[in-house]
């Protein structure tokens, strides 16, 4: 192997974007995986995937680019902004490499996979395929916010790992999210993040910063995990490009095999998929520029499933949440979940008859709320609250696999001018006395809502697909708060914590 530092890409604004390669030995000239990060190029995406010199021995060159602003590049870095030109530049750039065939390829994860996005929605001639994994389409919904809601810990602790890298203060710990914000980043935030936090509605400014996918005309290949931050992202990314796709039961980072103190086993592995990504780039640059959208997925609880495409062929079922008193509040309420008439669930002594009675909460937006997105962990401690409304369905009386993406609606009232849903699909085990999250999705209302007015919710939760044991049961939860996993609505619609009130 033969590794090559200090290469420089001089961009026509004058910046300077500087790049380390792996390559074989020898003068030949070989086709080139070109990745871009803001983390420093000698990390390389290594956290998730094989080290460059893996792609290497398989006969390709492989460059890792520091983002404009990042690393030994100059400019400033601005997330988003610049991506879009840098990235079709670089991949020109790397295409007249003296080792390279004029071939290239982008390859990585997170803010590596949309960079990607951006760069390919130019069109730039010598890309072939690209490989964005576990990473969101759009900067808004899905990356910064969460149906409008701020994602805190993610957010804060990405603002505070990049701040901490400028400002050479060290690592950052990953529950950044719990401290407050001057702790986090500093006495300097970076502007940009400024900006996110100014920006709370999917405005122009948002708009302006999302890729075209529409553009994109090359094969593409992606990775999502169920247990990701980004995996509506994914998901969104496999349907749009029609992607080969891996879902795993994987979290954002490490992909392993263990979460929620569950070992899922060897077969959940994502070593196949690393596999699946080197022959992936093996055909296209063998001329295949065919896109197959064939689709792998884990079943939780059962194993590999193959399809053609995401989400899976299936069989829509309805199931109806109530309560007979409207007293849901917490597990130990009356909130009852059942299949509605037609659906083929078997599930014993279930009755979707009688009274149904709304159920009324009261959030305090003060109230730390334990829990967060699904990472498989028993959110039992969580539903003990009385300000969360659970409806549990009785033992399935029969083995049943969920595949998709669930639909929730529900209808609210409140007596504040703006509140929050956050919905939880639960698996619960009566023998382990566990209630393990495996999907959810989260909502503010973007405008007033006067009081006591009905305001209808259509929520897509994040992909999942889990097969539920005979005896086990399903449990919907809807809170109307999730601090830190979100960040506190003072029920003002003015996105100003100073005054907060219960709804």
């Amino acid at each position: 192997m033969v590794r090559e530092t200090g290469l420089r890409c001089r961009l026509d604004d004058g910046t300077t974007l500087v790049a380390d390669a792996w390559r074989p030995e020898g003068d030949g000239r070989w086709p080139v995986l070109l990745q871009r990060l803001p983390y420093g190029r000698s990390v390389a995406s290594t956290p998730v995937l094989p080290h460059p010199t893996w792609f290497a021995r398989r006969g390709y060159a492989v460059v890792v680019q520091d983002c404009r602003g990042r690393g030994d590049s100059t400019g400033t870095f601005a997330p988003f902004v610049h991506e879009a030109a840098d990235g079709a530049e670089a991949i020109e750039w790397a295409a007249r490499l003296p080792f390279a065939d004029g071939r290239v390829a982008t390859y990585g994860f997170s803010y590596q996979g949309l960079n990607q996005l951006y760069a390919a929605a130019q069109r730039p001639p010598s890309l072939r395929a690209i490989a964005p994994m576990m990473c969101c389409p759009d900067p808004y919904d899905g990356w910064t916010y969460e149906g409008g809601l701020r994602r805190w810990p993610f957010v804060c602790f990405w603002a505070a790992q990049l701040a901490g890298q400028d400002q050479r203060t060290g690592p950052i710990p990953f529950d950044t999210g719990a401290l407050p914000l001057a702790a986090a980043l500093g006495p300097t935030p970076p502007p940009w993040f400024v900006e996110w936090l100014e920006h709370p509605t999917d405005d122009d400014y948002w708009a302006a910063r999302r890729p075209d996918l529409d553009a994109i005309d090359v094969p593409a290949f992606t990775v999502g995990g169920w247990f990701d931050d980004f995996s509506s992202g994914t998901a969104a990314v496999s349907r749009r490009l029609r992607a080969e796709t891996w879902f795993g039961p994987w979290a954002h980072m490490p992909w392993g095999t263990r979460h929620g103190g569950v070992d899922l086993g060897a077969d959940a592995s994502p070593a196949p998929a690393w596999d699946a990504v080197a022959a992936f780039f093996d055909r296209v640059f063998a001329g295949d520029r065919a896109r197959r959208s064939t689709v792998r997925y884990h079943v939780l609880g059962e194993g590999w499933r193959e399809a053609a495409a995401w989400p899976p062929p299936s069989s829509s079922e309805r199931w109806v949440g109530r309560s007979a008193t409207g007293n849901a509040g917490s597990r130990w309420g009356d909130g009852v979940l059942a299949p509605a008439d037609g659906a083929s669930a078997d599930v014993t002594g279930a009755d979707v008859t009688g009274a149904d009675v709304p159920s009324t909460l009261v959030v305090e937006p003060l109230v730390p709320h334990p829990g967060g997105p699904p990472d498989f962990d028993d959110d039992g401690v969580a539903q003990d609250r009385r300000d969360v409304l659970c409806y549990t369905s009785a033992p399935l009386a029969a083995p049943l696999v969920i595949a998709g993406e669930p639909v929730v609606r529900l209808t609210t009232a409140c007596d504040r001018p703006s509140h929050d849903v956050v919905v939880t699909l639960a698996v619960v085990d009566d023998g382990a006395g566990t209630a393990r999250l495996i999907s959810s999705t989260a909502s503010r209302a973007a405008s007033r809502t006067p009081a006591g007015e009905d305001r209808p919710w259509t929520l897509t939760l994040r992909p999942i697909a889990c097969r539920i044991a005979a005896g086990q049961r399903l449990r919907l939860s809807v809170s109307g708060a999730r601090f830190p996993a979100f960040d506190r609505n003072p029920h003002t619609a003015t996105d100003d914590p100073s005054t907060p009130a219960s709804a």
